[in-house]
């Protein structure tokens, strides 16, 4: 059965399982998940542990073995069964057999990485689901980013308006490592302070303003190199000057990001010239025009949309744009080079300053 992180902590008040999977690509929540997994397996009484990495030589009858040990030290045991790939590698019939004739006093934490549609269709996913609590985490955003940015305020006496949890939001862009730091870092900040015998009421609980939160949270939104490109030309011209801005506060070379930009501005160029050829005659499909150019599958829709709506003599200009801040870089020419990728991010989005 399928059980969400946040129900969890009270699915573990009122049964267990006999086997648990961990599953997805959100670290934060998959570390924590894992861990109240295993200190809920301690406090209901099954003190040993073994662990086991399950990588492609992995042998699956050490799992069979495993749990038809008796145990020497513990009446009850956690095995816990590490699958990086998110599938097992003798197509799941150890875990099939296992899940067929389920050990007494063994609980199997199966802490996975992120599992495809089509594993979930295989026999083994089946057969897990049948008696297993499978937890998926995923990234989270929009609104339910604010739900849960709430939660983990409150988990430690801190309240904030709507304002100053969305400017949080829009900060960490969905980073919950981020959050989680910020969080932490004005808990700190503005601590509840008891005196004496005194225990924690709701008049114990911080409120904090706009100005303190903005003053102490710290962008820490994961500014990519190659993302920047794609912000912009999705015509997101606000986070894409956000990302440029946090990339030349790190420290990253003007250079690198104009190489890669050059790059890319070529290529559109190039299909942008086969698709929208000069004169008359038949115009070429999109299909056409990608052919012997490899595009990873996420950014295909965009870079065909992108085809669709744009002539060649844009890139063919931006090149020049390109060009003219690289000398400025170098210092041939006058002016700084980090303005002049602004007024590129403008026009790759259709959009202009002026």
């Amino acid at each position: 059965m399928q059980i969400r992180p946040e129900q969890l902590r009270n699915d573990l008040k009122a049964r267990q399982h006999p086997v648990y999977m961990v599953c997805g690509e959100e670290p934060l929540q998959h570390r924590e998940t894992v861990d109240m997994l295993r200190k809920a397996a301690k406090y209901y009484g099954y003190e040993e542990r073994e662990v086991y990495t399950a990588d492609v030589s992995f042998d699956w009858n050490l799992l069979i073995t495993a749990a038809n040990e008796l145990s020497l030290f513990a009446s009850k045991k956690l095995i816990e069964i590490h699958m990086p790939t998110g599938k097992p590698s003798d197509k799941g019939n150890a875990l099939i057999q296992y899940c067929e004739n389920l050990p007494p006093d063994i609980i199997l934490l199966i802490v996975a990485g992120k599992v495809e549609s089509a594993t979930r269709k295989s026999k083994w996913y089946k057969a897990l689901d049948k008696v297993a609590a499978i937890i998926s985490v995923w990234p989270i955003e929009g609104q339910q980013l604010n739900q849960w940015l709430q939660y983990r305020l409150q988990s430690k006496d801190l309240k904030l308006d709507a304002d100053s949890i969305q400017l949080i939001n829009d900060r960490v862009e969905g980073n919950l490592l981020a959050a989680d730091q910020e969080i932490e870092k004005l808990s700190l900040l503005h601590p509840v302070v008891l005196s004496g015998d005194d225990k924690k009421t709701a008049a114990h609980i911080i409120t904090l303003d706009y100005e303190q939160v903005s003053e102490a949270v710290f962008d820490s939104a994961r500014f990519n190199l190659f993302d920047l490109f794609d912000c912009s030309l999705s015509g997101d011209l606000k986070r894409a000057s956000r990302m440029l801005y946090g990339l030349q506060r790190e420290g990253l070379s003007i250079i690198l990001i104009m190489s890669l930009f050059t790059r890319e501005v070529r290529m559109l160029a190039k299909m942008t010239a086969v698709l929208y050829p000069e004169g008359k005659g038949q115009q070429p499909s999109v299909d056409t025009a990608m052919k012997g150019v490899y595009i990873f599958p996420k950014r295909k829709a965009l870079i065909t949309q992108t085809l669709r709506k744009t002539r060649p003599q844009l890139w063919q200009s931006l090149l020049k744009q390109l060009l003219q801040a690289d000398k400025m870089a170098k210092g041939m020419e006058q002016g700084d080079p980090w303005d002049m990728m602004q007024l590129i991010l403008a026009r790759v989005a259709g959009k202009s300053y002026l």
